[in-house]
C-alpha cells in the first residue's frame, strides 16, 4: 500500500538484472552452435555460387553475341570472367574484357574454401583428373551460348580446407548447362 504523498519507485534490483542476464546467456549458449554454417554447407554455397556466375557469363555471351570466357586460378582460389569486347575471337584477358561482363569480374572463393577432391572421388564420366577438368583451367561460351570449341566440358571441384570430405562439384556440358553436385557418405547426389 502507497501512502498519499511518499514517492513511488520502480525499476530492477540488482538480483533481477543478474537473473536475465544469466538466463540471456544460457539461451545464447545453446542457439550460436546450431546457427554455425558447416564445413559442408559452405561448399555447397560456393558450389552454388559458381554455377550462378557461369550462367551470367553465358547469358552475358549470348545477349551481347560475344564470346565470354571464365578462367580458375586454382593456385589463386579464385576465378575471372571476360567478355571478348572487341569481338575478335582473342582473350587478352585484360581487366577492360573482365569489367564489360559486368560486376563479377574477379571473384574470390570463401575463406576456407580451395579447388580441390579432397576425400571424394571423381565424378563418373569425368574426363580428366581433378581439381578442374577443363582444358587450360578455362571454360569458353560463344556467342550462341554454347561451349567452344564445341564439345567442350569438364569439372570444378570444390574442398573445404577443414573437412576433406566437404566437396561439391559443378559439371559444365557441352550445351553450355551447369549442375552443381554435393559429395555424402561416399557418393555423389
Amino acid at each position: 500500500m502507497v501512502l498519499a504523498g511518499s514517492p513511488v519507485r520502480r525499476g530492477f534490483t540488482l538480483i533481477e538484472m543478474i537473473f536475465v542476464l544469466a538466463m540471456m546467456g544460457i539461451l545464447f549458449a545453446i542457439t550460436i552452435p546450431r546457427i554455425r554454417v558447416s564445413p559442408a554447407k559452405k561448399v555447397r554455397l560456393a558450389a552454388q555460387q559458381l554455377v550462378r556466375d557461369l550462367e551470367l557469363a553465358r547469358t552475358r555471351a549470348l545477349a551481347t553475341k560475344k564470346n565470354a570466357r571464365v578462367v580458375f586460378d586454382v593456385g589463386g582460389n579464385l576465378y575471372t570472367s571476360y567478355l571478348d569486347e572487341n569481338r575478335d575471337g582473342v582473350f587478352d584477358l585484360s581487366q577492360a574484357e573482365s569489367r564489360a561482363l559486368g560486376a563479377r569480374g574477379r571473384i574470390e572463393l570463401p575463406r576456407g574454401i580451395g579447388f580441390g577432391i579432397g576425400g571424394a572421388t571423381a565424378l563418373p564420366g569425368d574426363p580428366g583428373a581433378p581439381p578442374i577438368t577443363l582444358a587450360g583451367n578455362a571454360v569458353e561460351f560463344s556467342a550462341r551460348g554454347v561451349t567452344t570449341p564445341f564439345g567442350s566440358r569438364g569439372t570444378i571441384y570444390l574442398v573445404h580446407a577443414s573437412d576433406p570430405n566437404a566437396v561439391s562439384a559443378v559439371s559444365i556440358t557441352a550445351a553450355g548447362s551447369f549442375q552443381w553436385w554435393t559429395f555424402v557418405g561416399g557418393a555423389w547426389q
